[in-house]
């Protein structure tokens, strides 16, 4: 069975890893998120649009990060740049989790506090979320995650002197291809999940609901990280492709779509190309960021 026949959306996503999964299993657990979907598409308002507008547009992104955390990390293998593994392989997994939560109905958004969560919530909150459809699963999940968080502590505070090789082969080694199926499952899953809502809002919402661009600003406004010219904050950093980016939403006059659907090539080409460097400026072994897009998340 396709997954299309399961969401009721041909998305043109291609499915891999979320075929760990039995097909009742993913029927029973689309079933049970058609019922929380449902609870903001039958009462739908100016908030619920702009909350799932900003929740799968991050979601997105969080991917499309993860993607390029995973496609350096690559890189970095083949050239014994290995101080940077331990942040790239747990950020990379940690990301995909914020995709499935940021997608995922049964997850509350708490008037945006969902951004901000602690790590330690974001990897209860990704267990819990997966165990919905399998206790066995969530349970590889979190393993791969709080090893990588501990890895990625472990040489943040304490910096053992032999070096991550004499770490791993004491410990569980994280392997790449483990981590690039994990992060594939948990995007697929997030996927899965904006599919299901899409469904959700073409069934149940029937009027049109405006919005402007300055209510999605949780999403092209970075309060609290760092000081910068903000013209209004001083501690509030402005993205002005997240801002134009949203604001199609605005101008198309569109409501919440699948993940896939807002990585439109336009959007990918310039998230990845945000990373580029100038032709006259790259040296002969470069790092192309526009490599393997689809790492994650690709079509049929």
């Amino acid at each position: 069975m396709r997954i299309s026949d399961i969401t009721n959306l041909e998305s043109g996503v291609e499915y891999e890893e979320i075929n760990c999964f039995s097909v009742e299993k993913l029927k029973k657990y689309a079933e049970r998120q058609k019922k929380f979907a449902a609870k903001y598409t039958k009462s739908w308002s100016k908030e619920y649009k702009t909350e799932w507008i900003l929740r799968n547009y991050l979601s997105t992104k969080m991917i499309l990060s993860s993607t390029l955390l995973l496609n350096s990390l690559e890189f970095a293998a083949e050239r014994n740049l290995r101080i940077v593994e331990p942040y790239l392989l747990y950020y990379s997994v940690l990301n995909t989790s914020r995709a499935l939560l940021f997608a995922d109905p049964s997850i509350e958004w708490r008037d945006g506090k969902l951004i901000r969560l602690t790590h330690h919530r974001i990897i209860a909150q990704t267990y819990e979320s997966l165990r919905a459809i399998s206790s066995e699963e969530a349970d590889k999940v979190k393993f791969i995650l709080e090893e990588a968080k501990g890895l990625r502590e472990l040489f943040s505070y304490r910096f053992p002197a032999r070096g991550i090789s004499e770490v791993t082969n004491q410990s569980t080694n994280i392997e790449y291809a483990e981590v690039i199926k994990v992060c594939r499952l948990l995007t697929e899953v997030a996927q899965f999940n904006s599919e299901i809502f899409q469904v959700s809002r073409e069934k149940n919402i029937t009027e049109m609901i405006e919005i402007v661009t300055s209510d999605l600003n949780d999403g092209y406004v970075y309060k609290g990280y760092m000081k910068s010219e903000h013209k209004e904050e001083a501690d509030c950093v402005f993205d002005q492709e997240d801002y134009y980016r949203l604001g199609y939403f605005i101008r198309k006059k569109l409501d919440p779509v699948n993940i896939y659907w807002i990585a439109r090539e336009g959007l990918v080409e310039d998230f990845f190309g945000a990373w580029s460097l100038d032709e006259e400026d790259r040296a002969e072994d470069y790092f192309d960021p526009d490599d393997n897009w689809g790492l994650l998340l690709s079509p049929l």
